[in-house]
C-alpha cells in the first residue's frame, strides 16, 4: 500500500536528522519511492523554538497501520526524539499523512 509520511526537524542539523530518518525508514517492507523538496516552516502554536525543515516522503509499504506508527515512534527515538513540551523542539518528527 502507498503511504505518504511527513518529516520534520528543527533541532541540531536538521538536515542531517532528515537524512537520517530517510534512511531508516528504507527497508525490505517500506520502500521509498520518492521525496518532496525541503521547505522551512515557522513554527505554530508553540512559537518560541527554531523553525523547521520539512519534506514528504511517499512510499510503498506492507506494513499495518499500526506497525508504521510503531516503526516511526522507534526511529523518532533512534534519532534523538524526546517528548518533553507539547509541539516543541524536535530532533525529528514524523507523522502518516495517507
Amino acid at each position: 500500500m502507498k503511504t505518504y509520511l511527513s518529516l520534520g526537524s528543527n533541532l541540531g542539523d536538521r538536515e542531517g536528522h532528515l537524512r537520517a530518518a530517510i534512511e531508516r525508514l528504507a527497508a525490505p517492507d517500506l520502500r521509498v519511492l520518492r521525496t518532496s523538496p525541503v521547505y522551512e516552516t515557522e513554527p505554530v502554536d508553540y512559537t518560541h523554538q527554531g523553525w523547521f525543515l520539512n519534506l514528504v516522503v511517499e512510499a510503498e509499504t506492507d506494513l499495518f497501520p499500526m506497525q508504521l506508527l510503531a516503526r516511526i515512534g522507534k526511529i523518532e527515538r533512534a534519532l534523538g526524539r524526546v517528548r518533553t513540551v507539547a509541539k516543541g523542539p524536535r530532533t525529528i518528527d514524523i507523522d502518516i499523512l495517507l
